[in-house]
């Protein structure tokens, strides 16, 4: 897929990976719709900077809120008429043993992670299924493939998430493609910034929604292994 000319969403890109891929969609000639949750500084941040290069709008969004999702799709369609790339990369973590996490900890990160992405992907899905094409990246983890202690509830997210982007491929059109991007670790504030450059990563993910990588619809996109 070409990028310049075309609408992509980049779920939470006020910071991390998120603004990057943002910011290098801009850069390649894609009109760019950010969200944030409560960052709206750095959102706003980092919607000049796509400025920059493409027309770019910023709006809050709180994928727990099925009224906030339906908000978001209503604004982009009228700002932009359609969507070509959907990158969904909002995602929270708790980490502390099972045993700890708290009822809230627990609902927060699968609210998020797995439900939010289901969310936004089910509202802009029809307008992707009327045209015939486009391009889903759902940001998923390493940990959607192998587990670690202390992360058991986010590890189960990502394995949702892999698994979600694995059956919703067989349901797509030919022209509408899902992919599951598995980055490492990523120096975020997710991770306390330890790890590789988001930059890096925003760069795979770019390559992935123009398909420049010879990923078969709901494949894996490991990272690693494209640095």
């Amino acid at each position: 897929m070409k990028l310049r000319g075309k609408t992509a969403l980049v779920t939470g890109s006020s910071s991390g990976i998120g603004r990057e891929t943002a910011i290098l969609l801009a850069q390649a000639g894609c009109r760019v719709a950010l969200t944030y949750h409560r960052g709206a500084t750095a959102g706003a941040a980092a919607c000049r900077k796509c400025a920059c290069f493409s027309e770019a709008h910023l709006y809050p969004l709180d994928v727990r809120d099925n009224e906030s999702v339906r908000r978001l799709q209503q604004g982009v369609v009228r700002r932009f008429g359609s969507l070509d790339i959907l990158i969904n990369n909002a995602g929270v973590a708790v980490e502390k043993p099972f045993v700890k996490q708290s009822r809230r900890d627990i609902q927060h990160q699968v609210a998020v992670n797995i439900l939010g992405l289901m969310a936004v992907t089910r509202v802009f899905l029809p307008s992707f299924l009327r045209q015939g094409k486009g391009v889903i990246v759902n940001v998923a983890s390493g940990l959607s493939k192998e587990t670690v202690p202390d992360l058991s509830v986010y590890c189960a997210t990502k394995f949702g998430v892999r698994g979600f982007t694995q059956a919703l491929a067989k349901e797509l059109p030919k022209g509408v493609r899902v992919f599951c991007l598995n980055p490492g670790l990523t120096a975020t504030r997710l991770t306390g910034y330890r790890g590789e450059d988001p930059a890096r990563v925003a760069g795979i993910i770019v390559r992935a929604a123009e398909e420049s990588l010879g990923a078969k619809s709901g494949g894996d996109i490991d990272v690693w292994e494209y640095l």
